[in-house]
């Protein structure tokens, strides 16, 4: 669809006069050139402007006000761009400054006196001894690498964190070559600092979480752990850092506090947690907001058949707010999280589909 007729056809559902019409479509048409016609989810040759007007007129008229005043006000929309450049900082703003640190305290050295420390052989010797791990498909494990400037070898990163024995054998192996050819000798050394990457974290339950059912802690971090034990690390020396290129603050203090209980329950040093782009706890939006309350409390939005068994581990009987009620109105150019609002990320085949559809792993409709 042209971009005129698209902009007509919101400006008929929106019943906008000419002058709203020129108030209100030029900063959405820079958004939409921008940012949001690059959303990876929307079908071929769908772009922004056309979505919106189709998704406001699902919307009875005396809710479009507010469905608007979501997109216009509220959301917040990552960018594919925006994305790849958190990743070419992470490793330079956080994983070599973090190799810093640790040789400045082993060593006693000013942490200011770089150059020296860049020099000294125990840092080139942790630079080897670095494993990481992405713990889905969105952590970027090959734009990481790249942005490294070859100081990632292929032994030391996997885009899964659940490897196998072979491959667990291998990395073992090709570590210590590494070293040898480094001038090293350490024939039974195993990686000493671990970073584990991911993209997104809403709320923090996919990473730790405990099960006071079966009474024992589930997640991504205690799978990571799992794989780790099985000869990949030196468990008297060992630095666990999870590196996530956006996430809430909900997401953060969960991680944190439940995280420290699982280290400790488990017997584990505790891990360090660093977030490139961290999202204020005030962007959340509830069915008690004034000004949105009322149109994403409409049961007309939702489609109960989302709430499935992965849902439900948020600890809600509802998703309209997201998994475990976070409200976010947050998008990522790749995928909407489903910890944001339930009008923004529902699925195509769902009775309300979402502004930005979401495509899951875990879908049961």
């Amino acid at each position: 669809m042209r971009d005129e007729n698209a902009a007509q056809l919101l400006a008929t559902v929106m019943d906008w006069d000419e002058r709203t019409v020129e108030r209100e479509m030029r900063p959405l048409q820079l958004l939409a050139s921008y940012k949001y016609d690059g959303y990876q989810r929307f079908q071929p040759g769908k772009q922004f402007v056309e979505s919106l007007a189709l998704w406001l007129n699902r919307i009875d008229p005396v809710d479009r006000p507010a469905a608007f005043h979501l997109v216009q006000n509220r959301l917040i929309y990552i960018s594919d761009a925006e994305f790849s450049h958190l990743v070419d900082a992470a490793y330079s703003d956080v994983v070599v400054q973090e190799r810093i640190r640790l040789v400045a305290e082993e060593y006693g050295i000013d942490t200011f006196r770089v150059a020296r420390i860049a020099r000294h052989h125990r840092f080139r010797e942790l630079r080897l001894k670095s494993l990481y791990l992405g713990l889905s498909d969105g952590a970027r494990t090959g734009e990481f690498r790249r942005a490294s400037e070859g100081e990632i070898g292929n032994e030391q990163i996997s885009h899964a964190y659940e490897l196998g024995e072979d491959k667990v054998t291998d990395m073992v192996a090709e570590l210590r070559s590494s070293l040898a050819a480094a001038g090293i000798h350490a024939p039974q050394s195993r990686f000493t600092l671990v970073w584990l990457l991911d993209d997104f974290s809403g709320s923090g339950h996919t990473y730790i979480r405990y099960d006071h059912g079966q009474r024992r802690f589930k997640g991504k971090l205690k799978k990571a752990y799992d794989v780790l034990n099985r000869g990949l690390v030196d468990a008297s020396h060992c630095e666990v850092f999870l590196l996530l290129y956006v996430a809430t603050q909900q997401a953060i203090e969960h991680i944190e506090y439940w995280g420290e209980r699982f280290t400790l329950d488990s017997g584990y040093k505790p891990f360090r947690v660093h977030v490139m782009c961290p999202l204020d706890g005030n962007l959340a939006i509830t069915e008690a907001d004034p000004a949105l309350g009322t149109f994403l409390g409409n049961s007309a939005y939702y489609d109960d058949a989302v709430h499935d068994r992965h849902l439900q581990v948020g600890g809600t009987d509802h998703a309209r707010l997201g998994f475990a009620a976070c409200g976010l109105p947050v998008v990522l150019a790749h995928n909407t999280p489903n910890n944001s609002l339930f009008v923004l990320w529902g699925f195509e085949s769902t009775a309300f589909p979402g502004l930005f559809p979401r495509v899951s792993r875990h879908q049961e409709l």
